[in-house]
């Protein structure tokens, strides 16, 4: 073995050695900050931001409501945290929503509307851009409904989306091979049409879920809405939606504040993840990272 290779070997090795230290020492070094970040959580109230004063609490509604993850769930329970909060003087839904779950939205404004019988705290619903179908479904909970005059408001109706694809089907020569029991039970199977009783099953279906929206929000409105064009799944402007008794007011969570509220201080109770919680994802990821031998 001539010298350039002893070298050349020697340094290698060096090298590997300094890598393998810095791999323990960055190991150690992750492993104690999880250690100190796993002691401290005992000490980090996740509820901070909900004991700031007297204030009034903001709870966001935004995007679809949908029957996936938990997003009732976090809803009503925030709800329920800010009626139990003797620090909350109010509460504001802020609602940005086309609509979506008929079954989550109800769920909600029943939950509010619940409420409400027994807490001496009042809703303002705030629709800030959409206010639509299972959006206005929830804010008509509210013990006063605002919007924007150039938000969108109402979508009072319900739809139930299928298609039919039968005659493309047979044309492409795709043939469905779904096995099911019971004569409907495909009955929204794209590759059948639909029969005349079970076109009239749906029909009653969509037709009950609309009345029972209907009557909540003649409940939650009172005789504030005499034009039942309201319930035809139109939605309109702000302006025009006081107007039809829809909502209560023009205005925005600013000009309720100031109006109502006293300039109150504004909590939102949709908290974000807090610094070391996202510290600790961030430690997580990166250290599964190297020990997979991932980087970016």
């Amino acid at each position: 073995m001539d010298e350039k290779t002893l070298k050349d070997l020697i340094d290698a090795l060096i090298e590997d050695k300094k890598s393998e230290r810095r791999f323990k020492t960055i190991s150690r070094l992750t492993i104690l900050l999880l250690f100190l970040i796993v002691l401290s959580l005992p000490f980090v109230s996740s509820d901070k931001i909900y004991k700031t004063g007297n204030h009034t609490a903001v709870i966001n509604i935004n995007g679809v409501i949908s029957p996936g993850g938990d997003s009732t769930k976090k809803t009503i329970d925030l709800i329920t945290k800010a009626v139990n909060n003797d620090l909350c003087e109010h509460i504001i839904l802020n609602i940005n929503s086309p609509g979506g779950s008929a079954t989550q939205s109800k769920i909600i404004f029943d939950q509010v509307s619940r409420i409400k019988k027994t807490s001496d705290k009042t809703f303002y619903a705030i629709i800030d851009d959409v206010g639509a179908s299972g959006g206005y479904y929830i804010a008509a909970s509210g013990d006063k409904v605002i919007a924007n005059s150039s938000s969108i408001v109402g979508s009072i109706g319900v739809r139930l989306d299928s298609i039919n694809i039968e005659s493309l089907a047979k044309k492409l020569g795709i043939e469905s091979q779904t096995i099911s029991s019971g004569k409907d039970k495909t009955i929204l199977d794209p590759f059948k049409t639909l029969s005349k009783n079970q076109r009239e099953h749906l029909n009653k279906l969509v037709t009950d879920i609309h009345d029972e929206f209907i009557q909540d929000i003649k409940t939650a409105r009172g005789e504030k809405i005499t034009d039942n064009t309201v319930f035809t799944g139109l939605f309109w402007t702000g302006k025009q939606a006081l107007q039809l008794g829809l909502i209560d007011e023009i205005g925005s969570i600013y000009d309720i504040n100031q109006k109502y509220l006293n300039n109150s201080n504004l909590v939102i109770y949709n908290k974000s993840p807090s610094l070391i919680e996202e510290l600790m994802q961030s430690v997580v990821s990166n250290y599964s990272s190297m020990l997979i031998g991932i980087s970016y």
